[in-house]
């Protein structure tokens, strides 16, 4: 299902850009705008270059060339796609999302799903409450076991902890909320449909990264059973993209561009109580790719603490492998048991006085290897040599691999050749990295152009419809999606041709157009600053065709091209000057 422009565009409209802004950054009024630090945390600056129209619902940053509205602020600063970012804000703004080209039982699967929710923000609510102002035996066991292991009130209450009663009684209060059994089985809060699945046991809500319940981690009290209980697999709880307090720590993780990933709910209370507020654990899983990719839009340096048996050990090896394949600074850092025992003898400083002597997640892997490879007879070593070779060879990116073979084959003490995988013939990723777009003048041109078709609409039209009239050329100068030096320039004149006249908001509705909201934004930006008239909009169009021209003149080897081109150019330039001096 798709969420309709409608829907789009009316969230748009009571979204305030400035208020959602100020979330993330401080603003201050100057003039009709707000304007403060750019929030985005690769850029780092000491003087506001972040701008705020309240007007136009859009921000830009004119140090960093981004932009958009309160959708893409927050699909960028909160890592959501785009589907999330238009539902976190149609939750805080109260709209209600209509979809299209939706099945009957697609609408109806979103709203089981709706249902699934508020049945598992009603079971927090309802073992928070439990746990906090029962008088029974097994809730007095309860806090006191919490109190034992050092956890205060405050932290309680911020993660809203919980207690399931041993005798149950969720069931009775969800039917007073008119919440079914039928959707508390799909919520997973029953066992075999009968029984209440955490009765008798402390319960940790566990929250998606909208801060929405996805499902609950409860540790029993005393013997029997398992000791950790998660939610079975439901349609919102899904262990391998969840990860426990990320809701809480995200924005710590955001501000200090590093995160911590550890194993146990309580590491993560015992952590934030300490002061290291940017910890999440596993779901009772090894971290994954999705982990990875959901803490990288957070931080630059991701830290685990698992525990060195053989299940932590092979969780590192693979979330090793994972991060050289994304790219990632993943380190692995030990300590002599789990961070919440540690935390009760230490502080939170010395805990964070530790972190720089973490190690490379892969050197840690393959240091490992070769360690047992070196005390093994004939058979380990080859076998450890053999998962050295295999764990090189799913490493993409040649600096990550180029390193970890240099590494291993110290480590070993082999020649490098004895350990290089064998590569595919794939060839190598492409970079990452941001490049801004340079304005030489065929560029700049370029932007003026679709600039002006943001700002004069009324201008563009005939000049959309009918060209530049030139002399001797034999037919109008029209633009088309060629004449721009770029690519994405040119994939943007085709469609604000296609929409020709339409408002900013609308264009940034429309799903098509939305990839280009940072370049929208600053063209948006320098159409304020133009004041073009009838013959400076003729201007514009007759210099990127010049421009234009000249590219072609300059890439063909054929004469007689050649040749045409340098008249066209000429005829154009005529025209060009004939305009100007008529406008002096």
């Amino acid at each position: 299902m798709r969420i309709s422009r409608q829907s789009i565009e009316e969230l748009r409209e009571a979204a305030d850009i400035v208020e959602v802004a100020s979330e993330f950054t401080a603003l201050r009024r100057q003039g009709t705008r707000f304007i403060g630090l750019c929030p985005y945390p690769d850029h780092q600056e000491k003087t506001p270059s972040f701008s705020v129209s309240p007007d136009k619902g859009f921000y830009y940053c004119f140090g960093c060339s981004r932009g958009g509205d309160a959708i893409k602020l927050v699909e960028d600063l909160k890592s959501l796609p785009f589907a999330e970012a238009v539902a976190h804000l149609a939750e805080r703004y109260n709209i209600e999302l209509r979809f299209e080209g939706g099945t009957r039982s697609s609408r109806e699967r979103t709203g089981r799903r709706r249902e699934i929710h508020k049945a598992l923000a009603a079971a927090a609510v309802y073992y928070h409450k439990t746990l906090l102002r029962s008088k029974s035996q097994d809730v007095e066991e309860a806090r006191r076991y919490l109190k034992d292991r050092g956890f205060t009130s405050s932290t309680i209450e911020e993660f809203r902890v919980g207690f399931a009663p041993t005798g149950g009684g969720f069931v009775r209060a969800a039917e007073r909320l008119g919440i079914g059994r039928g959707i508390l089985d799909a919520a997973g809060l029953l066992s075999r449909g009968v029984r209440e699945r955490f009765s008798g046991r402390i319960t940790f809500p566990i929250s998606d990264r909208r801060g929405r319940i996805a499902g609950f981690g409860a540790r029993v009290l005393g013997e029997g059973g398992p000791k950790y209980l998660n939610s079975p697999e439901t349609e919102v709880f899904d262990k391998r993209n969840l990860l426990y307090g990320f809701p809480q720590v995200m924005e710590a993780m955001r501000r200090e561009r590093a995160a911590l990933v550890v194993e146990g709910y309580t590491d993560v209370l015992m952590l934030y109580q300490a002061g290291v507020r940017n910890a999440a654990a596993t779901l009772g899983t090894a971290i994954t790719p999705s982990h990875l990719r959901l803490l990288s839009g957070y931080a630059d340096e991701i830290y685990i603490l698992f525990d060195p048996d053989a299940a932590g050990e092979k969780a590192v090896e693979r979330a090793a492998a994972a991060a050289a394949e994304l790219k990632l600074g993943l380190k692995v850092l030990r300590l002599p048991e789990d961070p919440a025992d540690w935390l009760r003898e230490h502080t939170g400083g010395e805990f964070l006085e530790l972190l720089p002597g973490a190690e490379p997640a892969l050197n840690y892997v393959l240091r490992r290897k070769a360690e047992r490879a070196r005390s093994a007879g004939t058979t380990g070593r080859a076998r450890a040599l053999e998962e050295i070779r295999e764990l090189l060879g799913k490493i993409e990116d040649p600096v990550f691999r180029h390193e970890a073979l240099r590494f291993a084959s110290e480590a070993l003490g082999v020649s490098p050749h004895v350990l290089a995988p064998a590569r595919g013939g794939k060839g190598e990723p492409r970079s990452a990295a941001y490049v801004a777009e340079a304005l030489d003048p065929h560029e700049e041109a370029g932007r003026d152009v679709l600039a002006l078709m943001l700002a004069r609409p009324d201008l563009v039209a005939d000049l959309l419809r009918e060209g530049v009239p030139v002399a001797g050329l034999g037919s109008p100068l029209r633009i088309k999606p060629e004449d721009f030096a770029t690519d994405r320039q040119a994939r943007l004149f085709g469609l604000l041709e296609d929409r020709a006249g339409a408002a900013l908001d609308r264009l940034l509705s429309d799903e098509e157009v939305r990839p280009f909201a940072d370049l929208l934004a600053s063209l948006a930006e320098a159409g304020e600053r133009l004041q073009p008239s009838w013959a400076t909009a003729r201007e514009m169009w007759l210099r990127l065709g010049i421009l234009s021209r000249q590219r072609q003149k300059r890439q063909t080897e054929d004469i007689s091209r050649k040749e045409a081109l340098h008249a066209e150019i000429r005829l154009l330039e005529e025209t060009r000057r004939a305009i100007a001096s008529r406008q002096a």
